[in-house]
């Protein structure tokens, strides 16, 4: 039973993730007058469809994916409704839609744990003995305000912050009794973890939330997803993260399980409705970030496409797109393979 609910809940995280995404483009495409002949969401064998107005709904049995079909793609029958008929800022905002609708879903999933759950503060709750941040002198209680140049509003984005730190000098400013204070702190590598720590223990949750505060931190928590994701490819990039650590839907459906677990057993089913709404949040925000890349295939490349056409005042001729389109679904395939080759062999090695 357990592994059935695990299976029902990733899938079920997956269809939210992608309706979110494509009703998006489906809404404002609609709004701007374009046809759309077709709004599926998954992939294979179909489970249901019926057709609305002008438009066929179709879903199919793995909620892997998903898309709008718009009229009449044929740019030598272009008709009054079709896509490329529709004037370039129409189409940008069609295109863009599909990630912001995935930004508002995180916010509104982050809105909820937020308001049930409450928020990390950035104030310490600990030093490690020895560490820099003792010998720079922080206390427990201090509070984090700046990290370098970065405002800090969660301690989560001071473990983001310190996480990426590369073993480089950091300037924190931090209060105290209501004083400011700034200290600069050089991180030291620990074998055990792997990485540059500086020896700061924060996390103590604010659990006094106003529905006010809810919206503000929601919102913070949004903000913090996307930067660990720009973070994680920035880093990946630079070859300072490893391509091994790439993951596809086997390896989510694998977080799903194992955050399920960890859940349950630590506080029953409040903490794991909790924790897969933190979840969903954070993959809706990566999936949004994700698509925003300028990558041919991806929502990102298409707008660097629009945005190309919006200063020529003219569109790129169709063979020239259809040939960038091609070579980056072909690197999307690729990239694909390889995050599924990833979590089968993390798999095959628990």
């Amino acid at each position: 039973m357990s592994i059935l609910i695990k299976l029902l809940l990733a899938i079920l995280i997956f269809g939210i993730l992608v309706i979110s995404h494509e009703f998006g483009h489906l809404l404002i495409a609609k709004a701007n007058g374009i046809k759309v002949n077709e709004f599926w969401v998954g992939f294979g064998p179909k489970i249901v469809s019926f057709q609305m107005h002008d438009t066929l709904y179709r879903i199919n049995i793995f909620p892997l994916g998903g898309g709008c079909l718009f009229d009449n793609m044929d740019p030598d029958h272009l008709e009054e409704s079709t896509f490329r008929n529709a004037p370039v800022f129409a189409r940008i905002a069609t295109v863009i839609a599909g990630p912001v609708f995935n930004f508002i879903l995180a916010f509104i999933l982050a809105l909820f744990v937020v308001g049930a759950d409450g928020y990390p503060t950035a104030k310490l709750i600990d030093i490690t003995p020895g560490s820099p941040a003792e010998e720079a002198g922080l206390k427990a209680g201090d509070e984090i305000v700046k990290f370098n140049s970065s405002s800090i509003h969660m301690f989560s984005e001071v473990t983001l912050l310190t996480m990426f730190s590369d073993g480089r000098e950091a300037t924190i400013e931090f209060l105290r009794n209501g004083e400011k204070y700034k200290v600069k702190l050089s991180p030291k590598y620990n074998e055990e973890y792997g990485r540059y720590m500086f020896g700061i223990v924060g996390g103590d949750y604010d659990t006094k939330i106003t529905p006010l505060k809810s919206i503000k931190y929601a919102y913070f928590y949004v903000i913090y997803e996307v930067r660990s994701v720009v973070k994680s490819l920035e880093w990946l990039v630079a070859g300072k993260l490893s391509a091994q650590e790439l993951s596809g839907p086997i390896g989510v459906a694998t977080i799903v399980s194992d955050e399920y677990d960890y859940a349950k057993e630590a506080g029953g089913t409040l903490a794991v409705v909790l924790t897969m709404l933190s979840l969903g949040s954070l993959l809706s925000a990566n999936l949004g970030a994700m698509n925003l890349l300028p990558i041919p295939g991806l929502d990102g490349g298409k707008l660097l496409l629009l945005i190309v056409e919006a200063f020529r005042r003219k569109p790129l001729s169709p063979k020239t797109e259809g040939a960038i389109n091609l070579l980056g679904v072909v690197m999307l395939i690729a990239i694909m393979a390889f995050a599924m080759y990833n979590d089968i062999s993390r798999l095959i090695m628990r």
